[in-house]
């Protein structure tokens, strides 16, 4: 499984109330209104806040787009791979760079509409995470088999309190900086659910909206990346039952 990385430490500087963190790979159709949609939104939920995008590699318009919006507002900062590392590599730098008391995950596609944040915002107190469960998701029909079968392994074997695992996040920044992240595939978002729950640290679940997607194409399933998440769940497991916990 790599290395452990900690997420925590940002870039210094004061800490903030809300990071709004954002991948970005080839979606110049959508990211600049899902960038300006969640620096209103965070206006009007904090007084001081963050936006922190991500462009991982783009070859198309993305890093234009990014970079109009930066220009006109002050809260986004932007961060460039100049190749394209996926989604694992990059949510880990963008959680590792955030400042906020709550950081919040949404990607640039614009199927989750801004309105998320907002419903998850009403249900943090108490909570080290907040996950967003996209019902009905909006998604091709082999995409949801896949993911339907991955959280009711997941859910069955650590049994983890949501159904969305992969969706939508609003972590207390204290508790995120607090984990240390193994995986180097899509299964590190499972590890730190995985992590919270073993703490008995609080975590629930509340329903988003799910919109299709407009343009640009799926970015986070391959048969490669598939292959190593499975790998890693594998040896995840073979550790527990070493340590005595399965």
């Amino acid at each position: 499984c790599g290395r452990g990385g900690g997420l925590g430490g940002g870039p210094g500087g004061d800490v903030l109330k809300l990071s709004v963190v954002v991948p970005a790979f080839n979606e110049e159709t959508t990211v600049a209104g899902v960038l300006r949609a969640h620096v209103d939104l965070m206006r009007r939920l904090v007084d001081e806040g963050e936006l922190l995008v991500c462009d991982d590699g783009s070859t198309d318009g993305t890093a234009a787009m990014i970079a109009a919006v930066a220009a006109e507002q002050p809260e986004v900062r932007v961060i460039r791979h100049e190749r394209n590392l996926g989604i694992p590599a990059t949510m880990k730098r963008l959680y590792a760079e955030a400042r906020g008391d709550w950081v919040y995950f949404t990607p640039a596609d614009g199927q989750v509409p801004v309105g998320a944040l907002e419903r998850m915002w009403r249900a943090r107190e108490g909570m080290a995470l907040v996950v967003g469960g996209r019902v009905p998701r909006r998604d091709p029909f082999t995409r949801l088999l896949v993911a339907e079968l991955y959280s009711t392994v997941l859910r069955g074997i650590f049994r983890l309190p949501v159904k969305d695992i992969d969706s939508v996040k609003l972590y207390r920044g204290e508790d995120l900086r607090s984990l240390t992240v193994r995986s180097r595939s899509n299964f590190f978002e499972a590890e730190l659910l995985i992590t919270l729950c073993r703490r008995r640290r609080p975590v629930t679940e509340v329903v988003v909206e799910h919109r299709p997607r407009i343009a640009g194409k799926p970015k986070g399933l391959t048969p490669s990346s598939a292959a190593l998440a499975i790998r890693e769940l594998s040896l995840f497991m073979l550790s527990d039952f070493v340590r005595g916990r399965r």
